[in-house]
C-alpha cells in the first residue's frame, strides 16, 4: 500500500490537504454540518476499529468457541455502530463503552478456554478493555461535544499523514530524478 502512495505523490498532498479543509471547515466554519455528520463518521469509525480488532482472530481461530466469539464481536460492533449512527440522541458513552467491553470480555474468555497459554501481557490488556468499557459507559465519560472534537482528529489525523507522507514522497521522487 505504501508503495502505491509513494509512486503518485500528489494525490497524497491533494487529499491530506482536502482533509485537513474538511475537518476545519466541519467543526469552526459549519458546526451544524459537522454536528450532522458527527454521529455517521463515529460510527463508521467504530465500525472500522472492530473489523481491525476482529480481522486477526478470523486469521488464525485458535478453537471454534474463540471464531464463535469473535463472531459474536462483530455482530455486536455492526450492530453498535448501527445504533450509533441512527439514534443521534442516545448516550454515545454506552456504545463506545459497550464496544471496549465487548472486546475485552472475549479476549478473557478466549484465552480462558484457549488451549494454548494465553500471555500475560494479554490477560491485563484484556482485563483493562473491560474494566475501561464500564468505567466509559457507566461514568457517561464521553458527551457531544468531545465527538466534535473526535471529527475534528479524524480529519486532522488522516490528512497531516497524507500530506506529509506525500511531501517527503515528492522530495525523494525529486532527490532520485538528479
Amino acid at each position: 500500500m505504501l508503495d502505491t502512495m509513494k509512486k503518485i505523490p500528489i494525490i497524497n498532498i491533494i487529499v491530506g490537504t482536502l482533509l485537513i479543509f474538511l475537518g476545519i471547515f466541519f467543526v469552526f466554519i459549519k458546526p451544524d454540518i459537522g454536528e450532522n455528520i458527527k454521529n455517521v463518521a463515529i460510527g463508521l469509525m467504530i465500525l472500522v476499529i472492530v473489523v481491525l480488532l476482529v480481522y486477526p482472530g478470523f486469521k488464525k481461530p485458535k478453537s471454534k468457541l474463540l471464531l464463535s466469539l469473535l463472531v459474536i464481536e462483530l455482530v455486536i460492533g455492526v450492530l453498535v455502530s448501527i445504533m450509533f449512527i441512527a439514534n443521534s440522541s442516545a448516550n454515545p458513552s454506552l456504545w463506545i463503552g459497550l464496544v471496549i467491553y465487548v472486546h475485552g470480555v472475549v479476549g478473557l474468555i478466549g484465552g480462558y478456554f484457549s488451549s494454548e497459554k494465553q500471555k500475560m501481557w494479554l490477560f491485563f490488556l484484556s482485563l483493562l478493555f473491560v474494566t475501561i468499557g464500564v468505567f466509559i459507559f457507566a461514568s457517561r465519560l464521553i458527551t457531544n461535544d468531545m465527538l466534535i472534537n473526535v471529527l475534528l482528529l479524524m480529519f486532522l489525523l488522516p490528512g497531516l499523514f497524507l500530506l506529509v507522507f506525500g511531501l517527503l514522497s515528492l522530495k525523494n521522487k525529486g532527490a532520485k530524478k538528479s
